[in-house]
């Protein structure tokens, strides 16, 4: 009985496997052991590291130096070993759901060793056979070849497969799969039990990925392995263990010269014992030192070993400067600074005297100053130098006589002409790569012939009357006064002749004005082109040769000449002269000739805008005929800027035609007639510019005689299907689309102080703002020449959305800019400060609908906007517009200055003016306000600026208020209007200006409606014909500055319309100069 109750206990026990069986049976520990052999010789190499690896989980494994047990080394090269010992795992097997214990398995030599204890529980009968079948043992064998990768399963032999699951032998196993067989045994009655077979992954280490963690600071004492599953396997990783082998590998010294880090260190085999140090300087102490390093993932040194030593001295370098001087005809004194490298201890300087071959005396010094006395033969040096001096004479005479009869047409390039439809695409291709093309032609061409004599200009008594001593003219085309009875060289005169059309010549010094107007009236000259002003640059540049409208006439030698007219355009000064010669003894009745000043070549450089001298070569040939003699053409030196003149002037005869241009063979054949025409690169490039300028845009300047029928023309369609010259005309404006730089304007900080993303000011001309009014002597009436504020940097100016205009009378400018924001108003008034702003034109609304136009930068009263105060003085309104004064005050500064507003009304920007007549009449009421024009401030550039427009964005209503005001100033100066141009220069200071063709064919309706046609002829209007009537808002009128209600009186200050007496001709100097190079290369733009 109690052997049953004992049975009973033993069988509870293993209710936890959940596992019973009915029968006869035991419990079985089936240990499976596997002897793997490769069936197939087309194995893999394997990686002798990553073939260690039998895991696909994360893991790290590390060998340190004290937390780490030494690995044992493997049996041979190329196998991996592993020695697993008996741990808790062995004991305490994980279990899966069925309750059988969890397969382990481990790689030995090449093979796979797997452990599965199976627990049968049993309920009875588990006495019988136990210890006799305890373990049954179960084979595996791995195959691998190129096609397949399988596994096989041999049983022991007293071990029973069911036959419907597998036979004695199971085949084709994969890798990772899961089988489950029943087995029996002979002791038990089938069927026994299902078991579930596990096959390991493969034996070659693609399975898995190894990668090297260790750190580089510490791979001197650790190693670090990490490797991890590369998903081409689905074995259950739980039941996978890890174990590696790694084999030592010695390291090999490196040795060093120290230091170590220097550029010149040597790295040494460790096999030397020695090396030899080269290339030292002599006598000169050397600090060696010698350590052993290591190189594994860092290199490391051992501890360094010292040595001292010096070099032996060696023979010093050369001495330097060696200077010899004459005491007496019969000593000399000898000095020479010491040598670079004495190379040795401080020694002695030794002076050797030869005289021929033999030593006359050897000098001893301890420095290398050396007293030679007693030369008994001194004279042969005399002799010597006398002789070298002569052959010296000879040798540059005979390279002189070389020079002069050489062939200067060799040098010349090959230069095809240019056709007029390529002349844009050549200018272009000529001018990339900075000009290279253009430059290479340029220098090819001599600046001198010198087959060309000039002997005449060199002699003595002619020497005086030439500027420039290498500017001379030749002698068979020189212009030859009639001479004067007893005055040597009275026929010479620096000019000549081109083309026998020109006459060509320097600017008149004060001692040649008698001898340019004697040649003036011998040549029947009746046009005199001067392109240049007097003084530039502080340098006289040409006498002043006529006299004052104050003077009315002065006598230069025989000719008494008289101005009639003066005339001051932007860009040049006309003058009428009459011109009499008292000399003659029959009456002669006077010659009118008159006297053209181009007046806005730049000190430096050329003229950025060509068409400047397109616009002087209209003005010269309406004035010259066919009666009149060679047109007198001068600059300073008459070759540089007279040069330029002359070769657009032939070029568009030229293109006008024959359709072609041949600038080179032009300006080498004014080369042959007057040394050094065109006399720099950037006028030979300007010459090519202005002929781009004319093919591409043409004529387009009208008088105000011909503009009616001009106009007419222009809006007629022929045929009606093609576009009106009008519209053709429009099309080949320029956009000039991002043809300069917009940074400031775009950059992040700036971009809300902006309203409209398409109208940012150009970097170059954009009106900068400084962040602090400087506190100096500066007042209303101080000067307002340029400086470099304009050039401040963006570290001390702020930013602000407005460009500088060029007004007519250039340089002075005007401001384009946009409706203040409720941001910027400060700016705003600042901006108007700064730049001493005498008129505001505001042309929109402050509200357009829901949409904000311009913030209302004005209240009743007085405000403060940062440190200026603004003071609302007085209002009046009109039915056009607004007329706001106001008083303006700064913080740091004394005077008060007067502001006016006009505000026009009723203009919406997508629309034209309903009423143009009301916008001229408020033009001709503010020019009233703005300073007078002063002529003898010529082109001087100013940083104030009397005049700011603005509309919504400081386009669209500014660009047409700018064309048309610029438009109306060259009718009343000139009688002429270019729209064409004035439009295309205001395209180029700010985007946006003009942009449709109904604000293009705006501009010629109005100039048209303002000077109308009558009987043939233009009437022109007076402006105090049309007034107006301004109602005062205030309620009073004010009879003081402050009161615009009535047109103030001129400025005296500012002086009149008329030019005043022009600065005194100053005194050339008493000898001639050398010449210039001329100006720099200019800055180049192109039209877009």
């Amino acid at each position: 009985m109690d052997l049953w109750l004992k049975l009973l206990a033993f069988g509870f026990a293993f209710l936890d496997a959940a596992m019973f069986v009915t029968g006869k049976c035991k419990e079985i520990h089936i240990s499976l052991g596997t002897n793997m052999t490769e069936e197939s010789s087309a194995v893999p190499p394997r990686d002798p590291l990553l073939a260690r690896t039998t895991a696909s989980s994360l893991a790290s494994i590390s060998d340190r130096e004290n937390d780490s047990s030494e690995t044992k080394p493997p049996s041979s090269a190329g196998t991996a070993t592993v020695e697993v010992s008996p741990g808790p795992e062995d004991n305490h097997s994980t279990t899966d759901g069925t309750g059988w214990q969890r397969p382990h398995w481990r790689r030995v030599e090449g093979n796979y060793l797997f452990a599965l204890k199976i627990r049968l529980p049993l309920l009875f009968f588990f006495f019988l056979l136990e210890e006799k079948y305890k373990d049954i043992p179960v084979n595996y064998t791995y195959t691998y070849n190129e096609n397949s990768k399988t596994y096989s399963v041999m049983f022991a032999s007293d071990v029973q497969c069911d036959s419907q699951d597998c036979a004695k032998m199971l085949q084709n196993l994969q890798e990772c799969e899961h089988r489950t067989v029943n087995l029996s045994h002979s002791s038990c009655v089938p069927p026994f039990k299902q078991i579930l077979l596990e096959t390991p992954p493969g034996k070659y280490p693609t399975k898995f990925k190894l990668e090297d963690c260790v750190q580089p600071e510490k791979a001197n004492t650790s190693l670090c392995l990490r490797w991890k599953n590369s998903g081409n396997f689905s074995c259950d990783e739980r039941k996978l263990t890890y174990s590696f082998q790694c084999a030592g590998k010695n390291s090999t010294p490196i040795r060093r010269v120290f230091p170590y880090d220097d550029p010149e260190c040597v790295t040494l085999n460790e096999s030397l014992t020695s090396y030899d140090l080269k290339q030292l300087k002599p006598y000169t102490t050397y600090h060696v030192t010698l350590h052993a390093s290591v190189k594994g993932k860092a290199e490391r040194n051992g501890t360094k070993a010292k040595c001292d030593f010096r070099t032996n001295a060696a023979a010093p370098s050369k001495v330097r400067n060696i200077h010899v001087s004459r005491k007496t005809d019969n000593s000399m004194t000898v000095t020479c600074t010491p040598p670079t490298d004495l190379n040795g201890p401080p020694g002695n300087y030794v002076l050797k005297v030869l005289i021929g071959d033999s030593e006359k005396k050897t000098y001893l010094n301890d420095t290398c100053n050396f007293l030679v006395k007693d030369l008994n033969n001194s004279h042969a040096l005399i002799i010597f130098l006398i002789f070298l001096i002569i052959v010296t004479s000879i040798a540059l005479l005979v390279s002189r006589v070389f020079n002069m009869f050489k062939d200067d047409e060799k040098q010349l390039m090959n230069v095809e002409p240019i056709n007029a439809d390529v002349l844009l695409e050549t200018y272009k291709r000529k001018i990339a790569d900075e000009g290279r093309l253009f430059l290479a032609e340029f220098q090819s061409i001599p600046r001198v012939f010198s087959k060309f004599s000039i002997k005449d200009a060199r002699k003595p008594f002619n020497q005086n009357k030439n500027r420039y001593v290498d500017i001379l003219p030749y002698d068979y085309n020189r212009v030859e006064l009639s001479d004067i009875n007893g005055d040597a060289g009275s026929n010479y005169i620096n000019a000549s002749y081109i083309d026998f059309v020109f006459v060509y010549l320097l600017g008149p010094r004060d001692e040649t004005i008698d001898d340019f107007w004697r040649m003036i009236w011998e040549q029947k000259a009746t046009v005199i082109v001067m392109v240049t002003r007097c003084e530039e640059g502080n340098k006289n540049k040409c006498a002043e040769y006529w006299p004052s409208m104050e003077e009315g006439s002065h006598a230069y030698g025989d000719v008494i000449v008289e101005v009639n007219e003066h005339k001051r355009c932007p860009d040049y000064i006309i003058q009428k002269l009459t011109i009499t010669n008292v000399s003659l003894k029959e009456k002669v009745n006077g010659r009118a000739v008159t006297h053209i000043q181009f007046t806005s070549w730049p000190d430096h450089g050329v003229p950025e805008d060509p068409h400047l001298l397109l616009k002087l070569r209209r003005r010269v040939n309406a004035f010259s005929n066919f009666f009149s003699g060679p047109i007198v053409v001068h600059c300073s030196a008459g070759v540089g800027r007279t040069g330029t003149y002359i070769g657009i002037d032939a070029m568009l005869e030229g293109l006008e035609a024959e359709n072609k241009v041949d600038v080179y063979g032009y300006v080498v054949k004014l080369r042959r007639q007057r040394c050094l025409m065109v006399q720099v690169e950037a006028q030979y490039i300007l010459i090519h510019q202005a002929l781009v300028e004319y093919n591409q845009f043409g004529e387009t300047e009208v008088s105000l005689s011909e503009l009616h029928p001009y106009l007419s023309n222009l809006k007629k369609r022929d045929p009606p299907s093609e576009p009106s010259p009008l519209e053709a005309e429009f099309q080949r404006l320029p956009s000039y689309r991002s043809w300069r730089t917009q940074h400031i304007g775009n950059q992040e900080e700036n971009k809300s102080k902006n309203r409209n993303s398409k109208v940012i000011p150009y970097d170059f001309n954009r009106v900068t703002l400084k962040h602090e009014l400087e506190t100096s002597k500066e007042s209303e009436h101080d000067s307002d020449e340029s400086s470099d504020d304009d050039s401040d940097s963006e570290e001390t100016t702020r930013y602000i959305n407005a460009s500088f205009v060029m007004s007519y009378w250039k340089p002075e400018v005007m401001i384009a800019a946009q409706g203040p924001l409720k941001e910027t108003i400060g700016d705003f008034w600042q901006m108007i400060f700064q730049r001493k702003v005498k008129v505001i034109v505001m042309l929109s609304e402050l509200k357009n609908g829901d949409q904000e136009d311009c913030a209302q930068y004005w209240e009743d009263g007085k405000q403060t906007y940062g440190e200026v105060e603004v003071h609302m003085k007085d209002t009046n309104k009109s039915s056009a517009y607004t007329l706001r004064a106001f008083e303006l005050r700064h913080s740091k500064r004394k005077d008060p200055r007067t502001v006016y507003q006009y505000q026009f009304h009723h203009w919406n920007a997508e629309e034209l003016p309903a009423e143009p007549k009301e916008l001229i009449l408020m033009i001709q009421n503010l020019k009233q306000k703005l300073p007078k024009k002063n002529s003898m401030e010529g082109n001087k550039y100013h940083r104030n600026v009397p005049l700011l427009i603005h509309c919504r964005d400081g386009s669209q209503q500014t660009g047409i208020f700018c064309a048309l005001l610029n438009l109306l100033e060259s009718a009343e100066t000139e009688e002429v209007i270019d729209v064409f141009q004035t439009v295309k220069s205001l395209r180029k200071a700010r985007p946006g200006m003009v942009p449709t063709l109904e604000q293009y064919q705006f501009l010629y309706d109005v100039i048209a409606s303002t000077y109308p046609a009558q009987n043939g002829q233009v009437k022109k209007k007076n402006s105090q014909e049309d007034k107006i009537e301004l109602e005062d808002e205030v309620g009073k009128t004010k009879q003081d500055a402050n009161c615009v209600s009535s047109p103030s009186a001129p400025d005296k200050a500012s002086g009149g319309d008329t030019e005043d007496e022009g600065s005194k001709p100053t005194s050339g100097p008493e000898g001639p100069e050398h010449s210039a190079n001329g100006p720099a290369s200019p800055a180049l733009t192109q039209s877009a």
